[in-house]
Order: structure tokens, then sequence, then C-alpha cells
């Protein structure tokens, strides 16, 4: 995955928990394990678009949503802003750039319009490329303004800027088809850091109390987006600082979490699939070896004939159908558990982890990333796995599965409440 393993190649050298020679080297082959697993996800939990189809519907209900306050405004601080920017307009007048200063007073317009209106429409292709335009005047009216004047102009595109960003995820989610699970992963990144400047934005009275990290928020969501993201290493460390500080965790916990909760997802939706096939399955049984007794003893009328006969057809393939699925669904438990293990090395400090009596996964997650990264590079399917592999894998997967289930569930939560 080429972003991604960019960014861990930026970050590695500043991870704070590496204390060890062991440390370093579970750290990293935990890293690589999950990142072969994300690269060749098809291979451990299956077809990408049809993960994609199964985990959309609980993506699609998060909803970055600008909340009104009061009657006028989206934002509290837009009601001081507004005299600011009147400010601005003065001061572009004054130095006689009154045609810039007319296309500035146009995009604010449009911004406060849009902003106000947006949980009755969506930007268009057009309304999107008007935001752009808009994007460049102030570019061109911030060079010529300092202070709380630039400030406001500042503000005001960055708003502009959210929106157009804000855009994008909701016409990413509503795709049909999902190639890419990178892709995929950096969506999740940007609803998550958008959810959290939506909430910290309602909170802001005050133009120029709009901090960096809001800026920076929306720049890194504005490059996360697009299909080739690109990040110099200044900004993946500048984005790992902030993810530790606002969420608690770096930038590759961050990102690859979700990956371990779309395929938690994803394996529910396989198992509930068995769940239901089972019981028309066992409901389907029944009726043949009813019609079947009834044949034995009479002649079955013309409509139970071909029942019957469509039934001996059916049933071999559904019950061939399910225990492919109960496999399915079984393998899928055992690599999205252990992912989890991977992360948590990822997550947590060595102190940690001696503090929970966990420090022999540094040592056992070591290995099992190990034979996972020779799965992804050399195709091996579980079936292909020794026994003792298999268990060692097994074992492993089996410490995290309520930590699994938890923290998909956490996230249900948070998505609900959002």
């Amino acid at each position: 995955m080429g972003w991604i393993r960019n960014v861990w190649s930026s970050v590695k050298s500043t991870v704070v928990e590496i204390g060890s020679s062991l440390v370093e080297k579970a750290k990293s082959l935990a890293n690589k394990a999950i990142d072969f697993m994300a690269e060749k996800a098809e291979g451990f939990i299956g077809e990408v678009n049809q993960m994609w189809q199964r985990v959309k519907p609980f993506i699609s209900t998060i909803r970055i949503v600008v909340q009104k306050i009061g009657n006028l405004m989206p934002f509290p601080w837009l009601r001081g802003a507004l005299v600011l920017l009147d400010k601005a307009l003065a001061l572009l007048e004054s130095i006689d750039k009154s045609p810039l200063a007319k296309k500035v007073k146009q995009a604010i317009e449009w911004i406060i319009n849009w902003a106000k209106e947006q949980q009755k429409k969506r930007m268009d292709e057009e309304a999107m490329a008007e935001a752009r335009r808009h994007a460049e005047v102030l570019a061109e009216a911030q060079q010529h303004l300092q202070g709380d004047a630039r400030g406001a102009i500042d503000a005001m595109a960055l708003l502009n800027n959210y929106l157009v960003v804000k855009a994008s995820v909701e016409r990413a989610v509503e795709q049909d088809d999902l190639q890419d699970f990178e892709y995929y992963l950096r969506l999740r990144a940007v609803q998550k850091l958008l959810a959290y400047y939506d909430s910290a934005m309602l909170k802001i009275e005050q133009a120029d109390d709009i901090n960096q990290d809001m800026y920076f928020i929306v720049e890194a969501a504005q490059a996360l987006i697009e299909q080739h993201a690109s990040f110099s290493d200044a900004q993946t460390l500048q984005l790992d600082h902030m993810t530790q500080r606002l969420f608690g965790k770096p930038i590759i916990p961050f990102i690859f979490e979700e990956m371990i909760i779309a395929w938690e997802i994803n394996r529910k939706a396989v198992e509930e699939e068995w769940a239901l096939l089972n019981r028309h399955l066992a409901k389907d049984n029944m009726l043949f070896r009813r019609l079947q007794r009834a044949k034995a003893n009479e002649e079955l009328e013309p409509e139970e004939g071909v029942q019957l006969n469509d039934l001996s057809l059916s049933l071999p393939r559904d019950t061939q159908r399910l225990e492919a699925l109960g496999q399915d669904s079984l393998e899928k438990r055992f690599y999205v558990n252990a992912a989890e293990g991977f992360l948590q090395m990822l997550e947590k400090d060595e102190a940690t982890l001696l503090a929970e009596g966990r420090d022999y996964l540094l040592e056992q997650g070591a290995i099992v990333g190990q034979l996972l990264i020779d799965c992804a590079q050399n195709g091996r399917s579980w079936g292909s796995l020794s026994d003792q592999e298999q268990g060692l894998i097994v074992d492993f997967a089996n410490i995290f599965e309520q930590d699994c289930q938890a923290r998909t569930q956490q996230a249900q939560l948070v998505e609900v409440a959002a």
C-alpha cells in the first residue's frame, strides 16, 4: 500500500515506544504484517468490493453535518467574523483592489449560503468548481492582508475548503464499488478527522480562536480524499503528532483500526449469511424428508413432484455453500483477531504491555506476523498452512477476540452518536 507504507517509513524512526531491539523488531513485524494483510486484503478477507457492499451501510450513516447555531449562522464564530470581513473588504478597496474586494464579497456570501443550506442540498460538480474558484479569490486576498482582517479571510477559506472536502467524502461513500482498500482506509481517516473538526468548530466563539489543528485537519483531509494521496515527511509527522494529541493514538493505528473494524463487520455479515442459510436449509431438509416419505407411500401431486426434484438439486448445492460460509467465517475470525493483536502492539508501548501481562506478544506476535507476511507475499491460503502454523495463528487470535469485538462495538456507538 503505497501511501500507508510511506507513512510508516516517515514515522517509524520517531516512535518513542521503541526501547529495545526486541520491541523494535516486534513492532516492525507487526506493522509489516498488518500492512501486507491490508494490501492483500482479498487473500485474507475476500473480495474488497464485496466487503465494501457489506460495510457501506455502516459508514453511510455517518453524516458529518454542520449544525446550525441560531437562525442565521452555522458556526458561532461567523457572527463576529462578519465585522472583520467588512474590515478586510475596506482594506482591499483602500489599496486599490476594488475588483478583488467585489469577488471576495461574492465568495463570502456564497460560502455562507452553502454553509447554511448544506443540510438540504449537496454540492454537485458545478458547485464544487465554484467553491474552488472562490478558494483562488480568497488566496489572492490573503496575500494583501494582515492581522484580524487576514484572520477573517483565513477562516472563510477554511470553511470553504471544509465544504468541498465534506462533499467529496459524501460522494466517495456513495460510490457503488471500491477496488482499492487503501482508499477505504484513507476515507475512514478523513471521516474521523472531519467529525472531530465539526465538533471542535462548533465550540469556537471567535474566528481568531481557530487553531492550527483545524487548518491542518482540512488540509490533511483534502490530500487523503484524493485517489493518489501525496504527503511530505513533515506533513506525515505533523499528522502523526496530531492524532496522538487528539485521538490518543499514532497515525498508523489510527488508520489501521478501520481495517479491523471493517473486517469484523464483514465477518459478522458472513456469519449472519451462514445463520440465514442454515435456517433455510433446515426447513428444506425437513420438507425434503417429508416428500420422500410421502413418495414411498403414495403418489405425489405434480407440484410436490416438482418440489421434490428441485430440492434434490438445491440441497447438495446449499449444503456445500453452508459449509464454505462456515469455514470462511471461521478463517476470517482468526485473521481479524490476529490483526487486532498487531494493532495493539503498535498502539501500546513496552511498559503498557508488561503492565497488562502481555509482554509475550512481542515474541509470539513477531512469529505470527512473519507467518502472515509469508501468506500475503506467497498467496498461501488457510488450507495450505500446516496444523502447527494454523495453531499459532489461532492461539494468538483467540487472545484478542473480545478486544476486537469491543473496538467494533465502540466504533459503532461513536458513529451513532455522531
